[in-house]
């Protein structure tokens, strides 16, 4: 396996961007008591840096989503709080194509919060093939395949304390998700 290559966004630009949403996300949720909802896995890292600087009442809640045994694309893990009528900030790692945060999003809409918006660490524009709301953007990157911080090749490199390009071998191409 090939070890990731150069640093995309470090560690210390990393905590600098999340202290800069956290303020924006506490100046419009700071009386609204949200459920934040923590995408699985990626996510993860993101969100316990991020939640930690909100000094606000909260809920916090994870849900996942993943290909059923049809291949069609489910949640595969739900929320555990109820989200109706409560405003829900949904907590992303990457947004590539934005099909599978486009069906969360629906599948979330439909149990009737009293608002959705998006909060995601990466944005690959140039993968996008359906438009989104994004409400707190971390950082726009190139059109590469990234590792560390949450983001995983093959459930490796999760643990990085950075985002780093990961260039994969023709074979790993194959195999590897996209």
């Amino acid at each position: 396996m090939n070890s990731p290559d150069s640093i995309l966004i470090s560690s210390s630009q990393l905590q600098q961007r999340i202290r800069d949403l956290a303020g924006e996300i506490t100046r419009d949720y700071r009386d609204k008591n949200p459920v934040i909802m923590v995408l699985l896995k990626g996510s993860f890292y993101f969100a316990a840096d991020l939640t930690r600087l909100l000094d606000f009442p909260l809920a916090l809640d994870f849900m996942a989503a993943g290909h059923g045994a049809s291949g069609a694309l489910e949640v595969v893990r739900r929320p555990f709080n109820s989200i109706r009528d409560r405003h829900v900030l949904l907590i992303e790692d990457i947004i590539d194509s934005g099909l599978s945060l486009s069906f969360i999003l629906t599948w979330l809409r439909e149990h009737q919060p009293a608002s959705l918006q998006v909060c995601t660490l990466l944005d690959n524009p140039a993968r996008r093939l359906v438009q989104l709301p994004v409400r707190y953007l971390g950082f726009t990157i190139p059109d590469r395949f990234v590792v560390g911080y949450g983001l995983d090749f093959r459930e490796d490199f999760r643990h990085l304390p950075d985002i780093r390009e990961y260039h994969m071998e023709p074979q790993s191409q194959k195999n590897g998700k996209s």
